[in-house]
Order: C-alpha cells, then structure tokens, then sequence
C-alpha cells in the first residue's frame, strides 16, 4: 500500500530557466559572472579574466557534483566559492562569503516557475492522505530553494524537505532516502520517488526498495534505468497512485 509520495524539487516541482543554449554550463555562467563582478566590485584583485573565472569555478563545480553524488564529499555552496577564491589568493570573511553567495545564486533564481500542475497535485496527494516529502540534490542553503518553494505555493504541501548540502547526503545515497522514510515514518514498499534524474532519483529510490517515477525531459536521458512509471507531467501520477494503494 502506498502510503507516501517523495518528489525531487529541480526539473520536477520547480523549473530553472535555462539560459543559451540550455545546457548547465549557461544556466551557471549567469551565477558565476555575478560572483565575479561582486568580487571586482568588492576591490578583489583578480588576474583572471571573467571568461576564464566562469570556466574554472565551473569545473571545480562539476568534480564537486559528481563527489557528492559518488559519496565521496559534501558541497557547499560558501565552501566551493571560498575553495574558488583561495584560488586567486583571496580570503573571505563570513561576510562577504554570505554576499558572494547571494550574488551568485540571485540570477538562477530569477527565473524559477512551479512545474505545470505542481500546486493542483501536491494538493490533491495531502487531500487524499498521503504524506508528502522532498530531497534535492542542492550545495545552495536551505533557506533560499524554501522561500522559492514558498513563493509558488508548494511549501506548505510538504511535509518533510530535505536538502542534500545540509545533510551531508547525497542522492543516489540509500542514507538520504532512509532519513525522508524516516521521518514520514513510511517504509520503502510504502513510498514513491519522483524526479528527473534516472541515476540519483530512480537509481537511488529503487535500491531502498521504493517505486521511482521518472518525469520526462531531454535534460537527463533515461539511458538503462528503467523507472516503475514515466510520465510527462505531475498530474499524470494520481490516477498510477491510486491504482498502487
């Protein structure tokens, strides 16, 4: 019997607008340069030009990603600025690591939109009983993905938000899906996972033993994983749900 839905936050119940050519590199290029420019503003030197700061700060950000996700480090995003900045020899205080991480994410969040039918759904699982919780993957601080969380009407639906930076975990993790099972006090068999990702959302859900609903999209291709349920849109689960209780 279900008994809980778990859903991803990025690419599932909100959506980043991505900038050029859609790819992540763009998307972040635009946080990175507002890093930059604080820095510059803020009297830093720099020897490095703003083109090849951006290429840099984002590589560290990939190896970062991809050893949080492998289980290997946490990332935070003060402490991957401030391990970028030692880089061109600077030192931030505390200060100045909250602003630079404000400057940074401020032009990512500028064009976030609730996924289609994200509040209807979320709604409707709470109506009809079940308990609802979240897990993203995220180095941001918790406080800024739930005011975006707030803004569109979603916050109040979940139950339990869990955010990987501050936790110290990652998806595909067993421990992170453990720790949200937990404290909806549902067992694996009980719950569904939904999200985009197929190695950290589906990969992750299915070995603790949860069913995984994967959201379609380009972004993220399915490759060998192979997902309980695919669907195109939010309010397409409910009827699966319903069926599987």
């Amino acid at each position: 019997m279900t008994r809980a839905v778990i859903f991803d936050m990025g690419g599932t119940l909100l959506r980043f607008a991505r900038a050029g050519d859609g790819s992540w590199r763009a998307f972040e290029a635009q946080g990175l340069r507002g890093l930059y420019r604080y820095l510059v503003e803020e009297g830093h030197p720099l020897q490095a030009h703003e083109d090849a700061f951006v290429e840099a700060l984002f590589a560290r950000m990939v190896t970062g990603w991809e050893q949080a996700t492998g289980g290997h480090i946490n990332l935070r995003t003060a402490e991957w600025i401030a391990a970028g900045a030692a880089e061109h020899a600077l030192t931030l205080d505390e200060t100045a690591l909250l602003e630079a991480t404000r400057r940074y994410v401020m032009p990512l969040r500028a064009g976030i939109s609730a996924a289609p039918g994200a509040a209807d759904t979320l709604a409707a699982l709470r109506e009809r009983g079940y308990r609802v919780g979240l897990i993203s993957n995220t180095a941001w601080p918790a406080e800024l993905h739930l005011e975006d969380l707030e803004q569109h009407g979603l916050l109040h639906h979940i139950e339990h938000p869990i955010f990987s930076g501050d936790l110290g975990v990652w998806k595909p993790n067993r421990a992170i899906f453990q720790h949200a099972l937990d404290a909806l006090e549902v067992a694996p068999e009980q719950a569904v996972f939904v999200g985009d990702n197929p190695r950290e959302d589906v990969r992750g859900a299915q070995a603790i033993g949860m069913r995984a609903v994967w959201i379609r999209n380009t972004t993220f291709p399915l490759g060998d994983e192979r997902p309980d349920l695919i669907v195109d849109e939010l309010p397409e689960l409910l009827p699966f749900l319903d069926r599987w209780a």
